[in-house]
């Protein structure tokens, strides 16, 4: 059986791996980019965001925040499938420093104040449960206004060169928002889902040490 990646160990990957993938977003930025940034004004947007999943990533790295290392990485896997013929070749390799990252991250585990913190007050199963459900139903509601801001209503109109004045002007800021708070309403319930399989997770492992 192979020996146990130490947490220290894992964790230094992580922030190590995460760091190269903002650096890997931002050289990729400056490829993509150049001579003239602003001619496609959504290309340019869908590069920067890259660099911005990839900060986020990091972020989650660096404060031991695992779930938020999985989603910016799977996130940029996907903006690199997805963009394969333009910018996905490019941002590939912060795509999989970044599921790097999030690995190492999983192999560190909980940090140990919270794991501390969540023993000493457990909460109760009626607190877990409406929690959840909560959480499932935020998913739901973020679900539909995401489905109703960028597919019914559209989120953008259509330009002969894609350029940001004309971007800006044919933008629909009514469905932006809409699809903004079903986003938003999407990842606040899947951090209260989350949250409750952790704390789970914590006492029972606390539980089967106890026994």
């Amino acid at each position: 059986m192979a020996p146990a990646v130490q947490p220290s160990t894992a964790t230094t990957g992580a922030r190590m791996l995460s760091g190269l993938a903002v650096l890997s977003t931002i050289v990729a930025a400056g490829l993509l980019l150049s001579p003239n940034p602003l001619a496609d004004a959504f290309f340019a947007g869908w590069v920067l965001f890259s660099i911005l999943l990839a900060l986020t990533g990091s972020l989650g790295a660096w404060t031991n925040r695992t779930p938020l290392v999985w989603v910016t990485a799977l996130l940029m896997t996907g903006l690199a499938i997805i963009g394969m013929w333009s910018i996905g070749f490019v941002i590939a390799p912060a795509a999989l420093l970044l599921l790097g990252a999030a690995v190492l991250s999983q192999l560190a585990g909980p940090r140990e104040d919270v794991q501390a913190a969540i023993i000493a007050d457990p909460p109760t199963v009626q607190e877990a449960v409406s929690k959840t459900v909560a959480g499932v139903g935020s998913v739901a509601i973020g679900g539909w206004l995401v489905y109703t801001g960028a597919i019914t209503q559209h989120l953008f109109g259509a330009c002969a060169t894609e350029t940001l004045d004309c971007a800006l002007a044919k933008t629909h800021w009514d469905a932006v928002g809409i699809t903004s708070l079903g986003l938003l309403g999407i990842g606040l319930g899947a951090w209260l889902i989350w949250r409750q399989i952790y704390i789970g997770r914590v006492l029972a492992a606390a539980n089967s040490q106890t026994e």
